[in-house]
């Protein structure tokens, strides 16, 4: 006979009697966090023995920074997350999201209890993790404890979000809207960017947004595309747009033809109601949307991700800025490698040449806070607001000069000074 879940009211939950002295509660990231289920952790911890708390990205406040008895792991301190790392990173895990499944299956990264939100049942008894799965995949068979927020606003999708009802333990019976993810208002500088980006990317091309601003630009800048395809870490509402607007229709993706696959939707609730029960989109776990052998089958992949600067020899930190942690590795890499070794694909880093008020280059002689999240080795393009600069192949001469031609002109010549001790 299946295992049938406890319903338990969102009053009679209570953590300190779940979780055991050092264990680890992990939960789902960035749109798709339970933020019932956190904000009442967040609530309880004081009365719980000493745990662990391991997420990849946050997006919310719910959990507190500051408890006594939490330590606190994640992948990096980006978005909500870096308040947890202001005055120190011990606790960052540096991996990369295709490394997760296998460090929660080899034990290195146990986790304990799992919370995520579902919604459902449909009629054979399954639920939907809705938002996205990610990690979560590999942690839920290997849990103790399976906590699920049975969440009716959470849209249904198909893929590995579908959970068997014998793999949760508990349901917190909680309507809540989830989290949404808003881009910010465009800049020129923004709508610069993406339109030297859309020009990188040819028809029929399998593409990759990375978070933010400017990949939201790049979506708005395809609309003159022809037959793309689309396999990616997030899918915004800027891919929603394109799969009405008949640009992304995946007809010509060499695997997973006619459906977009993505890890999680992070946007707001006009990607969410386009993607309730809908058949063209499909959230698959980070083992397989991140997994080199799975990347390898597309002939023209195109990854556009970001960075917080980039070095004239074409090394990207994408983590720290000033000491401090406000980015992720997250699935830069992973994606990075797979467009350089794709036949026909290109790995673009986008980013703006300065910092909001100017004051600052994000083009750079040498890396600031000196960590790599992508190596000079896997550099291809590089994209500003001043144009593209070409490095696959170059020499580290070659490179430094045409990062300079995209970096602002205030620091050209301070750029092409230190240029001159590189080589």
């Amino acid at each position: 006979m299946s295992k049938i879940p406890v319903r338990v009211p969102p009053e009679a939950l209570d953590f300190a009697a779940l979780i055991r002295t050092g264990e680890t509660v992990g939960w789902a990231e960035a749109t798709a966090e339970p933020v019932f289920l956190t904000r009442l952790l967040d609530a309880q911890a004081a009365r719980c023995a000493p745990f662990r708390v391991f997420f990849p990205l946050t997006f919310s406040d719910a959990f507190s920074a500051g408890h006594p008895n939490v330590t606190v792991t994640a992948l990096g301190g980006a978005s909500a997350g870096r308040r947890f790392f202001a005055s120190t990173a011990d606790n960052v895990l540096p991996a990369n999201i295709s490394d997760l499944p296998g460090l929660i299956a080899s034990g290195r990264l146990a986790i304990d209890i799992v919370l995520l939100q579902v919604t459902g049942p449909d009629a054979n008894g399954r639920y939907s993790a809705g938002l996205g799965i990610e990690h979560l995949d590999a942690a839920i068979p290997r849990a103790r404890l399976v906590v699920a927020q049975l969440n009716p606003e959470l849209p249904w999708t198909e893929g590995d979000t579908i959970v068997e009802a014998e793999a949760l333990d508990l349901l917190v019976p909680t309507a809540q809207p989830p989290l949404e993810l808003p881009a910010r208002p465009l800049t020129p500088v923004d709508c610069a960017i993406a339109e030297h980006v859309a020009r990188l990317i040819p028809d029929r091309a399998t593409i990759e947004l990375g978070l933010g601003a400017i990949p939201e630009a790049v979506a708005g800048a395809l609309g003159g595309k022809h037959g793309l395809g689309v396999h990616s870490g997030a899918i915004g509402d800027g891919i929603a747009g394109l799969i009405e607007a008949g640009i992304v229709e995946n007809k010509h993706k060499e695997i997973d033809a006619g459906v977009t696959v993505g890890t999680m939707l992070m946007g707001t609730r006009r990607l969410y109601r386009f993607a309730d029960r809908n058949p063209a989109i499909r959230l698959r776990a980070t083992s397989y949307t991140h997994d080199a052998v799975v990347l390898g089958n597309f002939r023209r992949f195109v990854a556009v991700n970001g960075a917080l600067e980039v070095d004239l020899t074409g090394q990207v930190n994408a983590e720290t800025a000033g000491g401090r942690h406000i980015g992720t590795v997250g699935g830069q890499m992973d994606f990075v490698r797979a467009a350089n070794r794709s036949p026909e694909g290109r790995s673009i880093i986008a980013l703006q040449s300065t910092n909001r008020d100017r004051s600052r280059s994000r083009i750079v002689a040498r890396l600031v806070d000196g960590v790599v999240t992508t190596p000079r080795a896997e550099a291809d393009l590089v994209v500003t607001e001043h144009g593209v600069a070409e490095l696959r192949g170059c020499t580290l001469a070659e490179r430094a000069r045409a990062m300079i031609t995209i970096a602002d002109p205030v620091f050209r010549a301070e750029l092409a000074k230190a240029s001159e001790r590189l080589v």
